[in-house]
């Protein structure tokens, strides 16, 4: 006999600010804490980037605990050590690609290490795995939810992640340029028979791909940092607008783009401004720390 017991997605805002975490009276609505969203079914805590905002979990319950890290710029995986250090001996899969020559192990071996942090990872009791994701738009199961990852245009490499479960689509988009950029890895890439054209072009023409990408996704988090004119100044810096975040959401027929990566100056009274050059009708949002959205 089935349960009449309904499942649940959701995701949760952790941490939405861009570059550097922030705090003061003037940061107290959207939130000062650095990249980290948790999206969670019945059986799975699936923990998106690691940065300040992590140490805002809730309790995942007896949940399995992954982390997929899109990149390890620091802002986005800052709060690992004292999440690590909170574990305990939980058992934990870490997924990320491999990005300038370095596999996720290595790149979170730099950072954990002497001058940086006064212990490795292997100091920690939690039972960590590594496990490398490949770009091409090939998938991965994470209990009962289908990862997709294929390449976001920022320097030095980032993920785009595409979460399926119960017939819904989950997009994460942060640290995107909706630009081509000056990257020397679009060479390489062409060359790279596995990759081929078709991923390529998440580099010549990242706006297009990334629509295909969220096609009639529930909801979809947007790297929206700067406003039209700061972008003129910051071109080729890896961030996008709140212009493209709309765009996004018209052309893709995404359910709710949450705009995220908020620039460390962005005060709440500037956040406030952008939110009224928002649709009204509530498809596109800024994100404010402790949001939490249904997605089914």
């Amino acid at each position: 006999m089935q349960s009449d017991i309904q499942k649940k997605i959701t995701l949760t805002v952790l941490g939405c600010r861009g570059s550097l975490p922030v705090s003061g009276k003037a940061f107290q609505k959207y939130g000062g804490a650095t990249s980290s969203y948790l999206y969670m079914t019945d059986t799975q805590a699936i923990i998106l980037d690691a940065g300040t905002g992590i140490l805002n979990l809730p309790d995942l319950g007896d949940r399995n605990v992954s982390l997929l890290i899109t990149h390890s710029h620091i802002d986005h995986i800052l709060g690992l050590p004292v999440f690590l250090g909170a574990m305990g001996t939980k058992e934990i899969s870490i997924y990320g690609a491999t990005n300038c020559g370095m596999s996720i192990r290595q790149k979170l071996d730099t950072y954990m290490r002497k001058p940086l942090w006064p212990v490795g990872i292997d100091v920690f009791p939690a039972k960590i795995t590594f496990r490398e994701v490949t770009e091409d738009g090939s998938s991965f199961d994470i209990g009962d939810v289908r990862v997709t990852a294929v390449p976001a245009n920022h320097p030095g490499g980032s993920t785009l992640f595409k979460l399926s479960c119960e017939g819904t689509d989950f997009v994460y988009a942060t640290d995107f340029e909706h630009e081509e950029l000056p990257d020397d890895r679009k060479p390489e890439m062409a060359e790279d028979a596995p990759l081929g054209k078709e991923i390529l072009r998440y580099y010549t023409e990242p706006m297009e791909c990334l629509i295909s990408f969220a096609k009639d996704a529930e909801l979809c988090l947007f790297d929206g940092q700067y406003t039209p004119g700061e972008y003129e100044k910051c071109r080729s810096f890896g961030h996008s607008t709140y212009v493209k975040a709309i765009e996004l959401g018209q052309k893709a027929g995404v359910g709710k783009v949450v705009i995220v990566h908020h620039a460390p100056n962005h005060t709440d009274e500037f956040l406030d401004g952008i939110k009224e050059q928002l649709p009204s009708d509530g498809t596109v949002v800024m994100a404010k720390e402790s949001d939490v959205f249904e997605i089914l």
